[in-house]
């Protein structure tokens, strides 16, 4: 047994006993009939009710409004921590989505408070809770406010779901963390990941399966999906996360979250678990997660070219966000597509697209539609996600099979780390290549057959495949300048959230969202629509709705998508390289002709009565129905 832990079982254990302890003490100082009298809860405090009623009031507020109450004085951080701290914790029992709290979070607010006291000074951030993805460096450094040194953070373990890595923890924070620390947010719980990071499942053995908010039975996404499941649930204010080949943008999809991947270079970040060190030519990008456009164009341009972030990140660009392309008042013209040439998309997921064309086309803008087949004529689309997958392993998975190696499998990615460690073995690798794969092409899926075949044969061949990824990238943006386009929508993946079982067997999807990391260009996720009924009946018509093509991987994907009425659906918009602002300036668009996607509230004990169709519900909808209310989404448009 000690060998399923890399033997690591005693740290295991360990873990899971110091953390159950954690999460007993939060739960106590959180808890309103802890905090009678307590001189720091402001708004009431002689009684458990009324604290309740103000910690109710909090978390019924978008991140904009709270921001403004923290700073006019109606909240203090303190009181605004207990109430996130509180609703969190009742979150994670239903959805398993934060793996460790930080323990310094209550002493932050109390420092924040303090500070305000002694200097009448706030930063612009001030007393804002927020999450963060568990693969971030938080360790040994003071955050200081207006010059007032005061808490000191401890070490944390960055584990990624892996158990050999418990027990040594990082001695560098993240610069990210750090700058919003000093801007007055508190950082107070640490998410959870795929195994490993590579997966769009966010389990592993050490910290157990998140489940989509939305739907038990689904997954919130990877590899930031702990963030996006946690904040989807109203537990935190915002989230940050990374994206290598869709880990922001995917779980942002399945949640009915925003976010925008960055160019690399126009917000770098450093002290992370990237994932994949050494990776081939594909933008590691870093952002948040935000409920909507306003408030991701309020926290980039907290960060996005900050002379203090650039003291803690000389790497990271120092242009801002330009107001002249987010305010300008001429429509950009929009290109889209539906069809990648690779992998087809689900009816919900092409309607996305086409029914925002449509209103986007009503309202007068200039729609042009985008080819991917048009792109290159040396590089057509299965080439092109050929050589995507060769640039995520340019090692032929060595690193990830070592990664692995000694790992107790978690059960929902077996199949991925199997495929990994089996291409290491040269002569089945040999036989997977030249024989399982072409015959797998005609007998079984072209898709499985192209990215089975993705396999850097030496040295030359890798430096081969990076040179053709810069030639693509020209070659991407000619055709985009002769399209003279200024945006792109496109589906966001290639169904709505799935069942735990399905993203192992489904990575031929993440060509939709990892395309642009090789690309390293701007890339954001807009909620514009549930999923209907009518999407779902499409799935089953092999003509008009869902062609199968005789592909395994097709058939797998429809029924993935099968029971999704209801789900968030939603689609990418893209720019050129940064051109963040243009970005923003478009998802701001979208979102203002689209119906959008509800939002999911925390039900109170005495209003979990919701009478539901048991007979035609799936059983995690009517799970998540016990813990959430669906309410609607006001946004100023």
């Amino acid at each position: 047994m000690g060998n399923m832990w890399g033997g690591n079982r005693g740290a295991v254990e360990r873990f899971k006993k110091t953390n159950g302890d954690l999460f007993a003490q939060f739960e106590k100082r959180s808890n309103p009939d802890q905090l009678i009298n307590n001189p720091r809860i402001v708004n009431g405090n002689e009684t458990s009710q009324q604290i309740e009623k103000t910690f109710c009031e909090i978390l019924e507020l978008d991140l904009i409004t709270l921001k403004s109450h923290l700073q006019t004085d109606q909240y203090n951080a303190y009181t605004v921590l207990c109430a996130f701290v509180w609703r969190a914790i009742k979150i994670n029992n239903g959805i398993n989505c934060i793996t460790e709290l930080i323990k310094e979070a209550f002493d932050t607010a109390e420092a924040l408070d303090d500070a305000y006291e002694e200097t009448g000074e706030k930063g612009e951030l001030f007393g804002l809770p927020f999450s963060v993805k568990s693969n971030f460096y938080v360790s040994n450094f003071f955050i200081k406010f207006q010059y007032i040194l005061s808490v000191q953070m401890e070490n944390y373990d960055v584990t990624v779901g892996l158990a050999k890595l418990l027990e040594q923890p990082k001695t560098t924070t993240c610069p990210m963390v750090k700058f919003l620390s000093k801007q007055g947010a508190i950082p107070f719980c640490l998410t959870n990941v795929p195994q490993g990071l590579l997966s769009y499942v966010s389990s592993n053995p050490i910290y157990g399966t998140t489940k989509n908010p939305w739907d038990f039975s689904r997954t919130p996404g990877g590899s930031s999906g702990g963030e996006a499941a946690l904040l989807a649930a109203g537990g935190t204010t915002f989230g940050i996360g990374s994206d290598l080949a869709g880990s922001l943008r995917i779980p942002a999809a399945f949640c009915g979250l925003v976010t925008l991947k960055p160019t690399e270079s126009r917000f770098y970040v450093t002290d992370t678990h990237g994932g994949l060190p050494g990776r081939g030519r594909l933008g590691l990008s870093f952002g948040f997660y935000t409920k909507t456009v306003a408030e991701q164009e309020f926290l980039l341009r907290q960060i996005v070219g900050n002379p203090e972030y650039l003291e803690l990140c000389p790497m990271s660009s120092p242009a801002e966000l330009r107001d002249t392309t987010l305010d300008i008042d001429k429509k950009p013209t929009i290109g889209w597509f539906v069809d990648d040439g690779f992998n087809p998309v689900v009816p919900s997921n092409r309607r996305a697209v086409e029914q925002t064309v449509e209103l986007l086309r009503a309202q007068g803008y200039k729609i042009v539609e985008i080819k991917m087949s048009e792109v290159s004529e040396e590089f057509p689309p299965f080439a092109v996600a050929n050589m995507l997958f060769r640039n995520v392993m340019p090692d032929n998975g060595a690193y990830m099979s070592e990664m692995y190696g000694g790992e107790q499998y978690d059960e929902y990615m077996k199949l991925f780390i199997r495929l990994v460690r089996v291409k290491q073995n040269v002569l089945i690798s040999w036989l997977i290549r030249y024989g399982a794969m072409p015959l797998a092409k005609f007998l079984f899926s072209k898709r499985l057959a192209c990215i089975g075949s993705a396999y850097n044969s030496d040295l030359a061949a890798c430096r081969q495949n990076q040179e053709n990824t810069d030639i693509y990238k020209l070659q991407w943006i000619r055709y985009w300048k002769s399209k003279n386009i200024d945006a792109l929508i496109c589906p966001s993946f290639i169904t709505p959230a799935q069942p735990f079982e399905y993203p192992a067997q489904l990575s031929t999807g993440a060509f939709i969202t990892g395309l642009f990391n090789m690309l390293d260009v701007p890339a954001g996720v807009v909620p514009v629509s549930p999923v209907n009924q009518d999407d779902v009946d499409l799935l089953n018509d092999p003509v008009d709705g869902f062609p199968l093509e005789g592909d395994i991987i097709l058939r797998k994907q429809r029924d993935s998508a099968q029971k999704s009425v209801g789900l968030p659906n939603a689609v990418q918009v893209i720019t050129l390289p940064n051109c963040e602002e243009m970005c923003l300036r478009v998802m701001k668009i979208v979102e203002s002709v689209s119906v959008g996607v509800q939002r999911l509230q925390w039900r109170s004990e005495e209003d979990r009565t919701e009478t539901m169709d048991e007979k035609n519900t799936p059983a995690g909808v009517i799970s998540s129905h016990e813990y959430f209310k669906r309410i609607p989404l006001h946004i100023s448009k």
